[in-house]
């Protein structure tokens, strides 16, 4: 339990570090599609949920290609992101993976626009194989699991699954049993998973299907949490710069929503027609 504990602090620690190398705070991964600069010379910056980066990744990906406008991507906690936000770091976009964290955004009046862009479930996992012989839920209980690993409890992802253990009565039981093991976002607890150190975790299904090393047991009631919205806010900080507002446009069209779809997203009704992109201009 202890070396476990240790992994997850130094993984924060790691995470935190890279996040800071890029100038915008605590991250678990940072990429810059780099292409053509816009008038300003500065890229986009555009802060995602962790469990978002993959699809975001090759969203921006074809923008990037269409536009030739660079874009830095930085992913990490949906809380960790705002704050940062909230401290004054530059950024351009914000996808989180909460309500609560775009309504924090806007309470500090750096919101231009909003959109509810993506839906998402959550679902109890195990390592390939199920060494615990997980079959339901109520079996993260049972003498063969020793460690049922979570999002930070500020985490959304952990937030959810939270509520979903209250709910089924099993959450007090758990950290009496001391069973609970948190990660620092919801792509570190399915790396627990991938690595055989947990024999449970919740995760959004999205997760689930983006490795291979890992099984998905049962998918949660969505009636036990509250409803898994992702936000997109467009920042207002002293102006929006029209690269921003395209970029924007382009993820709640049709064609980034099929590209969502792809990596088990559900999206919300699409905002912005699809139409050829033409590079923008500061």
């Amino acid at each position: 339990m202890m070396m476990l504990r240790t992994r997850i602090h130094f993984a924060g620690l790691l995470a935190l570090a890279a996040f800071m190398a890029a100038g915008c705070g605590a991250s678990s991964s940072t990429s810059d599609t780099s292409a053509t600069s816009s008038d300003s010379g500065e890229p986009l910056t555009v802060l995602v949920a962790a469990s978002t980066r993959d699809a975001v990744n090759e969203a921006v990906q074809g923008f990037r290609d269409a536009t030739g406008i660079q874009v830095r991507i930085a992913s990490g906690p949906s809380n960790a992101l705002a704050q940062q936000i909230l401290a004054g770091a530059p950024a351009d976009l914000y996808l989180s993976a909460s309500e609560n964290w775009a309504d924090a955004v806007a309470d500090a009046n750096l919101t231009a626009d909003r959109k509810t862009l993506l839906h998402n479930r959550l679902v109890l996992i195990v390592p390939r194989g199920n060494p615990a012989a997980v079959s339901k839920l109520e079996d993260v209980l049972s003498d063969r699991v020793r460690y049922v690993a979570l999002a930070g409890e500020q985490v959304p992802a952990g937030m959810y699954a939270g509520e979903a253990l209250e709910a089924a009565g099993l959450l007090q039981p758990l950290v009496e049993q001391r069973k609970l093991v948190r990660g620092q976002d919801v792509r570190i607890v399915l790396s627990y998973i991938e690595r055989g150190e947990s024999e449970a975790a919740i995760v959004y299904a999205t997760d689930a299907l983006s490795s291979d090393a890992v099984e998905t047991i049962a998918t949660l009631d969505d009636d036990s949490h509250q409803p898994i919205r992702y936000p997109l806010v467009l920042i207002d900080r002293q102006r929006v710069r029209p690269a921003a507002r395209q970029l924007y446009e382009y993820l709640t069209s049709d064609e980034a929503a099929a590209i969502f779809r792809r990596h088990g997203f559900e999206p919300a009704p699409a905002t912005a027609p699809s139409q050829p992109l033409n590079a923008a201009n500061d």
